[in-house]
């Protein structure tokens, strides 16, 4: 029997989070709203505290609210994920959003979009789902809107509004097939009699096909996968580079979260069926997302807008190794998806320094940086180093080949897709190592010898340098110390990958 205290220790991070929120809104009308950011820090991180202390060992799972919510190795590893990037994109926001008015919003937004985050992974209910993915969709559109005065940002909310509700819609009408079929929102009862039906041919395999393939296809925009990538460049250019950090880490390890728990726990049996779709999703996103990168660092746009066609890269790498559907290669995306968002974050930040500073986020305007920031232009170069895979340190090396050793040792389909992945990484390498070879050896642009003089800039931020710091040094202590992350990844895969666990469920 589950207590009451057993639920409230499982569910504390949440209702941290959740009196993190409270709080805010309170203080949002008084003088003290300038010390919200450091509530929400402090909260979150008493949060990523208890989780290491107390759910890392799970050994079964658990679950709470009548079966809404599971708590197990899939669910503790991605709410410790998103406590932790939500701290390094608060941090990131502070002298960003110094200048507007409503600032204090900012936060209350953001904590909004981490509950709901919290909610959708540990989610064992088609419900609780749907609500979790709403309240982060819902959220992470008004963060992309939240420059009210930016037509690139209303641009950007608007664009990202469209696309969602359409997706929201379609991913929706796969969920209902699924309890037309079974009767039943919880996952435990829908995998029993989902098995049921199949035992009994009484459910033919073209209508999970279907279902599947709206499933998917909900499923691809929020990981912003291709084809369903189309929204990616244009929110991720136009949403405040903040908001912009948010959504190409925490939200898309969301996505790879529901993923798995979709995939792995519902449809474990109908693997001939998704298998090709999740391979033909990674295929194109890895060779779509770098060859439009190639382009963009070609045609020197907005460094956020190669980033963005980057991100579609490397949810093709994380698909991959998903799509194997092997331990190993599944493993060793959720290994890849960690340092992939360490990486991440420590470019964004450096983004959001750069362009607090130079108000600007032009690739060309990025040349000759190390003149004038040495500090940051180091701590981009090390994030873009590894994310082209190359070992300065060697993180994203490391990544990268356990990844690809997995795909290869997969069978046919896994050396086919690893010789494709391994050739895109290498047209990556290019891109990012043009960017650090203009930061380092071309002249300063005009941006980068007007940062101490430019009025309209927001200036440096000790938060955000301070964040930049831990980040970075995050980044190379991971490079020698990996085997725990492994470890935590290995034990996750084989709680996803367990098909009795659900089935245990089902009194």
């Amino acid at each position: 029997m589950i207590w009451v205290k057993d639920i409230i220790s499982i569910l504390y991070p949440e209702l941290l989070v959740l009196l993190a929120l409270i709080l805010a809104i309170f203080l949002c009308t008084t003088k003290f709203k300038d010390i919200i950011w450091v509530i929400s820090v402090m909260f979150m991180f008493t949060g990523i505290l208890h989780i290491i202390r107390y759910q890392l060992n799970f050994n079964s799972p658990v679950q709470i609210l009548n079966g809404a919510f599971i708590a197990d190795s899939l669910s503790t590893y991605f709410r410790l994920i998103t406590l932790v990037t939500a701290i390094f994109i608060v941090l990131a926001s502070v002298k960003y959003t110094e200048g507007f008015f409503h600032k204090s919003e900012f936060n209350i937004i953001l904590l909004s979009s981490v509950l709901g985050m919290m909610i959708l992974v540990g989610a064992n209910d088609l419900i609780t789902l749907f609500v979790g993915l709403e309240t982060l969709g819902l959220s992470s559109i008004m963060l992309a809107g939240y420059s009210k005065y930016d037509l690139r940002s209303n641009e950007a909310s608007l664009k990202y509004l469209l696309n969602s509700a359409s997706a929201s819609a379609i991913f929706l009408f796969g969920l209902s097939i699924i309890y037309g079929l079974t009767g039943s929102t919880q996952f435990y009862e829908i995998k029993y009699k989902l098995l049921q039906l199949i035992n009994t041919e009484t459910l033919n395999y073209p209508i999970i096909a279907v279902t599947l393939i709206l499933i998917i296809s909900g499923l691809g925009f929020k990981l912003a996968s291709v084809p369903f990538h189309m929204w990616s460049p244009d929110v991720y250019e136009g949403a405040p580079t903040p908001v912009t950090a948010f959504l190409a880490t925490a939200s898309k390890a969301a996505g790879v979260a529901i993923t798995l728990r979709i995939l792995f726990v519902l449809f474990d049996f109908a693997q001939n069926i998704w298998q090709p779709l999740i391979l033909l999703l990674a295929l194109l996103s890895m060779v779509v997302g770098n060859l439009i990168a190639l382009g963009e660092i070609i045609n020197k746009s907005s460094i956020k807008r190669l980033m963005a066609y980057s991100s579609i890269a490397q949810v093709g790498y994380i698909l991959m190794g998903l799509a194997l559907a092997k331990p190993d290669t599944i493993s060793a995306s959720l290994f890849y998806l960690t340092i992939y968002l360490v990486m991440n974050i420590c470019a964004f930040l450096c983004i959001i320094e750069f362009g607090n500073e130079a108000n600007t986020d032009s690739i060309s305007d990025y040349s000759g940086l190390i003149k004038k920031r040495p500090w940051l232009t180091f701590a981009f170069a090390i994030s873009l180093f590894n994310l082209a895979g190359l070992p300065i340190p060697p993180a994203g090396f490391i990544a990268k080949f356990i990844l690809f050793k997995s795909a290869f040792e997969a069978g046919l389909p896994g050396i086919i897709m690893g010789s494709i992945a391994l050739t895109t990484t290498i047209i990556s390498v290019f891109y990012y190592l043009y960017i650090a070879k203009l930061m380092i050896v071309n002249e300063p642009s005009v941006a980068v010898l007007n940062i101490d003089s430019n009025k309209d800039a927001t200036g440096k931020s000790r938060e955000l340098n301070a964040a930049i710091t831990l980040v970075t040094a995050t980044l190379i202590f991971i490079s020698i110390i990996s085997n725990p992350i492994l470890q935590i990844t290995n034990k996750t895969t084989e709680s996803i990958t367990n098909r009795n666990q659900y089935l245990s469920l089902k009194k």
